[in-house]
């Protein structure tokens, strides 16, 4: 937004003819009017001696700050040459904001016009200039300031603003306007070096076997991906290799191992949308194959066990305690790769890396470290991000670092050469390459935009365009992208509108049953041809995904908030409808979980909505809910807290409901060690459940409060506090959580030295546990008990108590309670001589206890 204001006509009106001050007015309108034109704005309205212009609507480009200062610096200088022409001393002051605003004509009639406080803002900046400045907001400043010079006017307070504002004042352009383009889906060239380079040093390690690591590093849209996929193409087609790759994401999967999974179900044969059953079947037979061993041996069944846990699908796992779990999804993971690099080279691709979760970052120094002396190749590909969270481990790997630049001049040419599918003017070729700054990305959107305009413009295609045709197309890739949204159909836009809230990609029915619920339209195969050969969208096997994350992102910035808030709830119902309770998946879960939450809160934000039933926020509060319960079970704790803070914020602060939540995520960050947060969630939970009545909260609150305190070193806080949750949940006949309070009590005195008094409360947690049929945390307790007799002195009590716990495990299928259980008693035996058993027992438990990353018990 772009405010300007005259400043001198007044007084001229007072010495000169009122129709001579009007021609001296229009002629200066015109030309300041004609300089807005120039940089792609366009006039919103003239109120007097004011002009205002948007720059980015009805039309976007990508450097519309940059534009809206360039217009403000060029209109006060047409404005001075003006005056020196006419022979009047009159200037201008200029104020200009960027955000988000709503563009559009008014229902009770009106023009073309934009709302929001980023308009006022921009008239407040206008005020506060001086006559001849260009005064910007703070996030036009950190849009263009390295393009523009600037000086810092500090804080200013703005009428009818709360708080003051970041100002500063534009001077000169530093640089003339960029050439900021990038796109990449095209042939490999001008990367020979590279490829040549990568893929010796992939032979190397299938020669020597000797683990690879290689990571390529650059900027968005220079060709990371392309030419990991290119080195792992020539690995398969001259090493026999077998290639699996995944892909980081920045959202729309909640799985933290969603990369790892993608990978895991390429190497199966599995599809995402292939039932459990099904995808049981095509995992014991892929890791059959690898193992060379029957489908129904033991071994195969315990890893597809794991890889189902991974991949999110109910199994023998779902049930357990989900440290084991995630632990013997690990192993799992790790013994099938190992399995499939014995017999081949494996290669295994990683994009994005930058976008990975903790724990996928972790498994990739684990298999580093496993994998050493195998055919392993991890190639992953990452932008400078990744240096500030991780970076490559040493060992016994190789490993290789690749920065990735722009193409040179020659390859950017021969790339150019190859898009354009006709022979064009060479000022029009020159301005294409100038333009992309060697990026492959860049370089590609710009010719289909080009391309875009001559279909458009003439049927013969680009060969008639000059440079000319494009000296305003938009500079950068986000520019670029919001131009060819405009350039679209009506159909067209809504099909890629409906898309960019379903995600990152999906089956094309779900896109034909959002347009005949929320449009009435029956037929959207035109529009999606349209897409399809604007290079917006792909479509293979009836599924459709966008061509670069950013389209999406654009296209849904464009959505108005009711929009927004109409489309997740109709594709939260329709996923919803697709699944039953008992076959509902993790993945199902989160998404729907996503879209009723994202239309909850925009309807908090905005009030009643047409078109959004009115209980959406209960259906978010359903759902969400259900997404924190089975992240807690996985402990995935940060997936929890994230769930239950878009949860909490939709739930006022008197409602009791609160209590329970809050209570979960006290939980989740006191898993994570955030035990200032969760003492805050633990303070709020118990006011709520005292003025509710809620002893069950307060309870459950005492309960997590005596761990915290554990936690934080007051031990003898921490038991006294656990004792009192005891008594708490037998005054209201709570057995369950008196079972567990009494374990957790059990487990605090024990390792802080209290032996006989750990005995004592473990023994009444087995026995509660062993009333309530809890099988599980009946092993526990039992495993609990024998620390405390073994440290006692009674290693035969120990020893029998290890193995009654052990049989417990393996009876309901806890692989990692039985680990547990199966050190300890190895340790146990060493201890009481029987070193050949304890070996042998120790012997079993390494691996597994390596595979999981457990430290603990491989060092024990």
């Amino acid at each position: 937004m772009l405010f300007a204001d005259l400043v001198g006509f007044t007084s001229l009106s007072e010495t000169m003819d009122p129709e001579q001050v009007k021609n001296l007015v229009d002629s200066c309108f015109e030309r300041l009017v004609g300089d807005i034109d120039s940089f792609g704005g366009q006039v919103d309205k003239i109120i007097g001696d004011a002009i205002v212009a948007l720059f980015g609507a009805p039309v976007a480009h990508e450097d519309d700050p940059e534009r809206a200062v360039r217009a403000g610096l060029r209109m006060q200088d047409t404005l001075a040459a003006h005056c020196r022409e006419a022979g009047v001393d009159v200037r201008m002051r200029v104020g200009i904001n960027t955000g988000e605003v709503l563009v559009g004509a008014l229902r009770a009639g009106g023009d073309y016009t934009a709302m929001g406080d980023v308009v006022n803002t921009a008239n407040r900046l206008q005020t506060e200039a001086a006559a001849g400045e260009v005064l910007v907001g703070p996030a036009t400043y950190a849009a263009t300031s390295d393009v523009i010079a600037y000086e810092d006017r500090g804080a200013v307070d703005v009428k009818g603003r709360d708080g003051a504002v970041e100002v500063w004042r534009a001077h000169d352009p530093l640089l003339p306007p960029g050439y900021r383009a990038r796109r990449l889906d095209a042939p490999l060239v001008g990367r020979e070096a590279e490829l040549g380079m990568l893929s010796h040093a992939v032979d190397s390690a299938v020669s020597q076997r000797r683990a690879l690591l290689l990571l390529l590093v650059g900027e968005s849209g220079v060709g990371k991906t392309r030419l990991a996929g290119e080195v792992a193409a020539r690995a398969h087609e001259e090493r026999d290799a077998v290639v699996l790759e995944g892909r980081c994401l920045p959202y729309g999967e909640a799985n933290v191992w969603w990369p790892i999974a993608e990978a895991i179900r390429q190497g199966c044969g599995i599809s995402s949308e292939d039932s459990g059953a099904v995808a049981r079947t095509m995992a014991a037979d892929a890791v059959a194959q690898a193992l060379d061993q029957p489908a129904d041996a033991p071994d195969v069944s315990r890893i597809v066990a794991g890889l189902l846990y991974l991949m999110g699908h109910e199994g023998s796992l779902s049930g357990i305690d989900p440290q084991r779990a995630r632990e013997e999804a690990t192993r799992s993971v790790l013994q099938f790769i190992e399995a499939t690099a014995r017999t081949r080279p494996l290669v295994v691709v990683l994009s994005d890396l930058h976008w990975a979760d903790d724990v996928v970052l972790e498994m990739v120094d684990l298999f580093l470290e496993r994998l050493a002396r195998q055919p392993y190749v991890l190639i992953a590909t990452a932008r400078e991000a990744l240096d500030e969270r991780w970076h490559p481990p040493t060992g016994r790997h190789n490993h290789a670092v690749l920065n990735l630049d722009p193409l040179d001049a020659d390859a950017a040419g021969s790339l150019l050469t190859w898009l354009l599918d006709s022979e064009v003017p060479d000022d029009l070729r020159q301005v294409l390459l100038d333009r992309s700054g060697g990026n492959p990305f860049f370089l590609e959107e710009l010719v289909a935009l080009l391309q875009d305009a001559a279909m458009a413009g003439d049927p013969a295609g680009a060969s008639h365009l000059s440079a000319g045709a494009v000296a305003d197309l938009p500079d950068t890739l986000r520019g670029l992208v919001a131009a060819r949204l405009d350039a679209l159909s009506g159909e067209e836009r809504r099909v890629l509108e409906d898309a960019s809230v379903l995600g990152r990609r999906g089956p094309v029915v779900a896109l034909e049953v959002m347009a005949g619920e929320t449009r009435g339209v029956d037929e959207i195969a035109p529009a999606l041809d349209g897409l399809v050969e604007k290079e917006l969208l792909r479509i293979d096997d009836r599924r459709w995904s966008f061509r670069s994350d950013l389209v999406r992102d654009v296209t849904y910035g464009t959505l108005t908030k009711a929009d927004r808030a109409r489309r997740h709830v109709g594709t939260a119902a329709y996923i919803a409808a697709l699944v039953d309770e008992e076959s509902l998946d993790d993945a199902s879960v989160d998404r729907i979980a996503h879209h009723y939450g994202a239309a909850a809160q925009l309807v908090a934000d905005m009030g009643e909505v047409p078109g959004v039933p009115a209980g959406v926020v209960e259906q978010a509060q359903r759902w969400l809910g259900e997404r924190a319960r089975r992240a807690a079970r996985a402990e995935t704790h940060m997936v929890a807290v994230a769930a239950l803070d878009q949860l909490l914020a939709l739930v006022p602060s008197d409602d009791p409901r609160r209590v329970g939540w809050l209570l979960d995520r006290a939980e989740a960050r006191a898993g994570m060690r955030e035990l200032t947060p969760a003492r805050d969630d633990l303070a709020e939970a118990e006011v709520l459940a005292r003025r509710a009545g809620d002893a069950a909260g307060s309870a459950r609150a005492a309960m997590l409060s005596g761990e915290i305190k554990d936690k934080e070193g007051d031990h003898e806080g921490g038991a006294a506090t656990l004792e009192q949750a005891v008594e708490m949940f037998a005054e209201i006949g709570d057995e369950p959580g008196r079972a567990e309070a009494l374990r957790r009590l059990g487990m605090a005195t024990m390792f802080h030295g209290e032996f006989e008094l750990a005995s004592e409360v473990s023994s009444a947690a087995l026995e509660a546990f062993r009333a309530l049929g809890d099988r599980r945390g009946e092993a526990w307790a039992v495993q609990n008990l024998a620390w405390a007799a073994f440290i006692s002195g009674n290693a035969d009590e120990a020893e029998r108590r290890l193995e009654e716990s052990a049989q417990t495990f393996t009876e309901i299928d806890d692989p990692g309670g039985l680990g547990w259980a199966t050190g300890m008693l190895a340790f146990v035996k060493y201890h009481k001589g029987q070193h050949e058993e304890a070996e042998r027992l120790a012997e079993d438990l390494l691996p597994e206890a390596q595979a999981r990353g457990d430290r603990w018990a491989a060092g024990m």
